[in-house]
């Protein structure tokens, strides 16, 4: 692949996709991981976020940011207001670090959240309606994507940093939450199938549906977009195919060994049924036209939390 940054400064390195992306770009060029830590990752060596701007790489990297404040998914409603606003400082920063190294290039993982509360089919290709609110349920996670993206627009008009933003649906796989209760839909249900016993729970109705996407497939968009330059947009990234909750927890308890009855208890931490997005402009402009299956992409996912439960 021709025109590969020398430098990738990935923001968020020590999380589950920030891990994964180490992993997958090794090989394309010198990797600097940041995170709140200042973690070694992979065996490189780790740099502090809160130092990110005394940090020095050259104007030919790359800068991926993928960091997010971090929160439990049964605490989500109570979460909102940090996640604003640790959310737009980590954007600021990030813009900020790329301004004084004359840095040009930036991707970024936005979130399907950015959508109004009232759309059925999520397009990338019509502009943001901003006057219409993400759902009420997250609507302050979903205005600091916004702000993330917006911020991409400012800084490409004003400053010359070029951002592609990624809107992802629900990516999963290895390196994600080994804690049950501070995880998302996909790790919770593999490390309660993995750790108990009698009729699996879901909360809410089984029917919702959802879009998954297997982290493999988020890495290698990331990396197909690295030798771009003077691009500015926001894609869908996403597998393009809903997957009812029921079927994803009877597909993770048959490749898990542990086939039981589903049952439904309590009330959705979601709303809404339905979360549906068109990912066809970034299927054209990538070349990408298979996405990883479900019960495939599980596969490794669920080996891997065997391997750490």
């Amino acid at each position: 692949m021709t025109n590969m940054p020398d430098t990738i400064v990935i923001v968020g390195a020590t999380g589950f996709i920030g891990r994964n992306l180490v992993r997958a770009l090794k090989d394309a060029g010198r990797i600097v991981p940041v995170s709140r830590s200042g973690a070694n990752v992979e065996g490189l060596s780790g740099h502090r976020f809160d130092a990110l701007r005394d940090l020095k790489a050259g104007a030919d990297a790359v800068v991926i940011n993928v960091a997010s404040y971090r929160y439990d998914a049964a605490n989500f409603n109570a979460g909102q207001v940090e996640m604003l606003l640790r959310n737009v400082e980590i954007a600021s920063a990030v813009y900020e670090f790329c301004a004084r190294n004359g840095i040009s290039e930036v991707r970024s993982a936005s979130s399907i959240a950015v959508y109004p509360a009232d759309g059925g089919n999520f397009d990338d290709a019509a502009p943001l309606d901003l006057n219409r609110d993400p759902h009420a349920g997250e609507l302050m996670y979903g205005w600091s994507k916004r702000i993330g993206e917006i911020y991409g627009r400012l800084f490409a008009a004003k400053s010359g940093i070029n951002t592609v933003a990624f809107r992802l649906t629900n990516p999963y796989g290895p390196f994600d939450s080994t804690e049950e209760n501070k995880a998302h839909v996909v790790p919770a249900f593999v490390i309660r199938a993995l750790t108990s016993t009698g009729d699996f729970a879901v909360r809410g109705n089984p029917e919702a549906s959802r879009d998954f996407i297997y982290v493999g497939d988020v890495c290698e968009i990331f990396r197909r977009s690295l030798p771009w330059r003077g691009r500015n947009d926001a894609y869908n990234l996403g597998s393009g195919e809903n997957v009812s909750v029921r079927t994803l927890a009877e597909t993770i308890l048959n490749l898990a060994g542990t086939p039981r009855a589903i049952i439904s208890q309590g009330a959705a931490t979601s709303a809404v049924a339905h979360r549906r997005c068109r990912n066809d402009r970034l299927k054209a402009d990538f070349g990408f036209d298979r996405f990883t299956p479900l019960a495939e992409g599980l596969k490794p996912t669920i080996a891997w939390y065997r391997d750490v439960l």
